[in-house]
């Protein structure tokens, strides 16, 4: 598992360690392992650390990356498009047959919030971060259809605790939902390459959790009753909240010059 030191990452530790052994990177050294699990410090910018950390490996779990409505594409190069790359070769190089990939609702952000959308949904990055998901979901299927790494790309919506306000419920996904595509993107027999959104039961869904019923996936958590104590309701967002978007401040936020480095 990458950027297990990340929410996403802490959210799912826990819940997975009880099926696998698992070896860790992060950009924290992580002190409270778990039997089965280990740790590896490095960057996998690194082509010789990404084979160090699949060596030996049944899957990867990738959820390490920079994520920011406001970051630059030269600053997603390395943690966005090297690494997912490097990872991909190595497990390619050493024959590693199962990666789960974490992309982002971000990759469609810039779609209207006014239906929801299913795996089919066509790509519309809202910021150089769900630019970089499109490149990672094009690199998972270029090596998962080429050379048979069995790969799930999960559209993460929102994996929060607690939900701040009425967009991301829409988007909502538990850690154990979560936790269960994860699972399936690893051992579901037959997988080849697929894209799935990651959310729980949502009221007015944006993302549909259909896209992994084919998996055998049945959310077992709802957004309802998960609202944060200061919640927004969906009538009080504005437009300069993203509100008529599934990316939401990711859309409307002002992108940096790509041409000028940060």
């Amino acid at each position: 598992m990458t950027g297990a030191t990340g929410s996403v990452g802490k959210l799912l530790r826990p819940l997975l360690r009880h099926s696998f052994d698992m070896r860790l990177t992060g950009r924290e050294t992580i002190l409270d392992l778990a039997e089965g699990e280990e740790f590896m410090a490095g960057d996998l910018v690194d082509p010789a650390f990404a084979q160090k950390t699949v060596e030996g490996m049944d899957g990867v779990i990738h959820l390490a990356g920079l994520v920011a409505p406001s970051v630059t594409f030269t600053q997603t190069l390395g943690p966005n498009y090297q690494a997912v790359l490097n990872l991909l070769e190595a497990c390619r190089q050493q024959k590693v047959g199962r990666f789960v990939f974490a992309s982002s609702h971000h990759i469609i952000g810039m779609l209207p919030a006014d239906r929801p959308w299913d795996g089919d949904a066509p790509v519309a990055p809202d910021s150089f971060y769900g630019l970089s998901k499109a490149f990672g979901e094009a690199a998972c299927a270029m090596y998962a259809r080429r050379f048979g790494i069995q790969t799930l790309v999960v559209r993460i919506g929102n994996a929060d605790p607690e939900i701040v306000d009425g967009r991301r419920e829409r988007i909502w996904t538990s850690g154990r939902d979560l936790a269960d595509l994860v699972t399936l993107g690893l051992t579901h027999p037959e997988l080849d390459y697929a894209v799935v959104n990651g959310v729980s039961r949502c009221d007015d869904a944006l993302l549909g959790f259909e896209t992994a019923a084919p998996f055998g996936y049945e959310p077992k958590d709802s957004s309802a009753g998960n609202r944060a104590s200061h919640f927004r309701s969906r009538e009080t967002l504005t437009a300069q909240d993203g509100a008529a978007y599934v990316g939401g401040f990711f859309a409307v936020n002002e992108l940096p010059n790509p041409m000028v480095p940060k």
